[in-house]
């Protein structure tokens, strides 16, 4: 071999070597991934080959427990701050602060981008506060600048997005260069809930929706694998909730019970609240007491401390829980058709099994092959933390809850 062709081998060596030292010595990815409305048997009903090679190849729990409310808000928030609702302040997809004068509706954009509303700290703001990049796309609660921080990639919701551009958006992450590239990563997709609420839980309609989704999540993984990038990339997929079958003939009927006067339900449905005027609250908490089997009432000082919203002032001063696959509402709103055509909904207690969740995780960080039991969704804010060697802020959660299913528990 001459003395060129020498010193090039040499170098072609030294510099794969170099290479393989950079990859082994880079820092864990973490990419959190919402599929809304997955209820935890989804997997057993539904051809999902992706999740279920993602659930073969990780950890797989056998449900994942929401918040009360089991809301679309308080669950995604609770996810990433590791704190129950009464604490974090998202105490429902609507809500009223009496303190500020102001409602919250999730549709309200001025609404979801007032900070004031949101309290803790969400994981992208302990890991940019830490000096880590975060993308969000999309999270409740990363449209605005929470503790003055705010992800460094981040967009507005748009649900027009098509799936697979969100996909490509992810994927585009990943590529950028390392130094510059987020190490955390939110992804969201709306299926099955918004499908399974007009449809119902298991109708065909339904389950089409969930194949398209895990169809997405196989884009996503195959897209990590082209890129090599699976020594280091870790996915952690969950969902906020699950959903029950309702129809027009569980409503309970407020009007049946009592009068209520303009302005006094402030939220009805899966949850409701009401606000009474002056000197009504005893007679509207008397007249609907008992009065209907399948709704229980409380005063804010009696609502079960398992749902951790006594203390919250953004509770209503009388909180409804219908049981679960059935609506409270008043004959105005049944009226308006938003109940004759809802076949699927959640909100109720999360401890019905029809109320939990998906979760799953795969990568470098977990163990393979294993399932685990039903656990609370506010344990996964430490477990990130931890994949990402953050050092967690205050939360309701046990860091030991879920260090068994990491690959390395030191």
């Amino acid at each position: 071999m001459r003395p060129v062709q020498a010193f090039l081998a040499v170098l072609a060596v030294s510099l794969a070597i170099a290479s393989c030292s950079i990859s082994a010595d880079r820092r864990p990815i973490l990419i959190l991934v919402s599929l809304d409305g997955f209820r935890w048997d989804y997997l057993d009903l539904v051809e999902t080959p992706n999740l279920n090679r993602l659930a073969d190849e990780g950890v797989r729990a056998k449900g994942l427990i929401p918040v009360y409310p089991s809301k679309t808000f308080p669950s995604h928030y609770s996810i990433v701050t590791g704190l129950q609702p009464g604490h974090h302040g998202i105490i429902s997809n609507n809500m009223y602060d009496v303190e500020l004068d102001a409602e919250f509706h999730l549709h309200d954009r001025t609404a979801v981008q007032d900070p004031r509303w949101w309290r803790g700290e969400p994981i992208w703001v302990t890991a940019e506060k830490q000096g880590m990049t975060a993308a969000t796309l999309f999270w409740p609660g990363s449209e605005t600048a929470i503790g003055d921080v705010r992800p460094t990639h981040w967009q507005p919701y748009d649900e027009t997005m098509p799936f697979a551009a969100r996909v490509d958006k992810v994927l585009g992450w990943l590529d950028l260069p390392e130094a510059e590239g987020p190490r955390l990563i939110t992804l969201y997709f709306e299926y099955p809930n918004d499908i399974s609420h007009g449809f119902g839980p298991e109708a065909p309609e339904t389950f089409a929706s969930i194949r398209e989704v895990d169809a997405r999540i196989g884009d996503l993984v195959a897209g990590i694998e082209k890129r090599k990038m699976s020594r280091w990339v870790n996915l952690v997929i969950v969902s906020d909730h699950g959903m029950a079958e309702v129809g027009p003939e569980r409503v309970v009927l407020l009007d049946d019970y009592v009068v209520l006067e303009e302005g006094e339900v402030f939220e009805e449905g899966a949850i409701l609240q009401i606000y009474p005027h002056e000197g009504r609250l005893d007679l509207i908490y008397e007249a609907l007491l008992g009065a209907n089997p399948h709704l229980a009432i409380y005063k804010r000082e009696e609502i079960p401390e398992r749902y951790h919203l006594r203390k919250n002032p953004r509770t209503p001063p009388i909180l409804g829980v219908p049981d679960v696959g059935w609506e409270v509402a008043t004959q105005g709103a049944v009226q308006g058709h938003r109940f004759t055509t809802l076949r699927g909904d959640h909100g109720q207690d999360p401890a019905d099994p029809r109320m939990h969740g998906l979760f799953i995780a795969q990568g470098p960080a977990f163990r393979s092959g294993l399932v685990i039991d039903r656990f609370e969704n506010v344990e996964i804010y430490n477990l990130m933390a931890a994949v990402l060697e953050l050092d967690p802020a205050p939360n309701d959660g046990d860091p030991a809850a879920l260090r068994a299913i990491l690959s390395t528990t030191d």
